[in-house]
């Protein structure tokens, strides 16, 4: 297994995606982070999951809300960078149409693209990657057809797709045989239990998100034997 990466900065030992949480993360060990990234009204790129904002009673889309109405707690990608650093990979899932043309100018400007990971749904039409690696995320039908998965593969790798990732259960080895037939890389992500683990290194999964570092460290164990 070549990466492991800590979800949402590690949910296993604090909130999801908040800069003290991502920072713990990498005194723990970590040597990649994973987080969800949005663009502001004002072009801010901001990581959080849901995406929302509470205005009131209603929940308006964080990419209709100025970066200065949103939570404190909510870091950009710039803060990020400038808290911890760039010497981990993130892992970023991009949410909201180009949205990756703005994480990849912030990471650019800290000189952090090439350990830059770009995850996107496959109906989203993928916009600049690189320098940064580019990935996308299958469904079960997607992995599970064979037909489609061929077809889906072929889509992504002309593309100029490295990485798939889908949840752990629903890799098998003739998946992962097709994706590395193609050159691409298969990462897992809900990596939540040595059991998890140990079926993806199995496999030959090649990258894994996980919640608890614990398990990260067994990843990288594995990586460095």
């Amino acid at each position: 297994m070549k990466y492991a990466f800590a979800h949402r900065g590690g949910r296993g030992h604090g909130p999801d995606n908040v800069l003290p949480t991502f920072t713990e993360a990498l005194v723990r060990g970590a040597s990649g982070l994973e987080t969800d990234a949005w663009v502001t009204a004002d072009g801010i790129v901001v990581l959080d999951h849901d995406g929302v904002h509470q205005r009131g009673r209603n929940e308006v889309p964080i990419t209709e809300v100025p970066r200065n109405e949103l939570l404190a707690h909510i870091p950009s990608l710039a803060d990020l960078y400038a808290t911890c650093g760039t010497d981990f990979d993130l892992a970023i899932d991009v949410k909201g149409k180009d949205a990756e043309n703005a994480i990849l100018d912030v990471a650019q400007a800290h000189g952090a693209a090439n350990r830059l990971w770009l995850f996107t749904p496959t109906t989203m039409r993928p916009g600049r990657v690189r320098p940064a690696h580019g990935g996308a995320t299958l469904r079960r039908d997607q992995l599970r057809n064979k037909k489609l998965r061929r077809a889906v593969l072929l889509q992504l790798m002309a593309q100029g797709t490295e990485v798939v990732n889908a949840r752990w259960p629903l890799w098998r080895r003739s998946a992962i045989d097709d994706v590395h037939g193609l050159g691409m890389l298969a990462f897992a992500w809900d990596v939540q239990s040595s059991i998890a683990l140990r079926r993806c290194e199995v496999i030959g999964i090649d990258g894994i998100f996980s919640d608890h570092i614990d398990l990260l460290h067994k990843a990288r164990a594995d990586i460095r034997s």
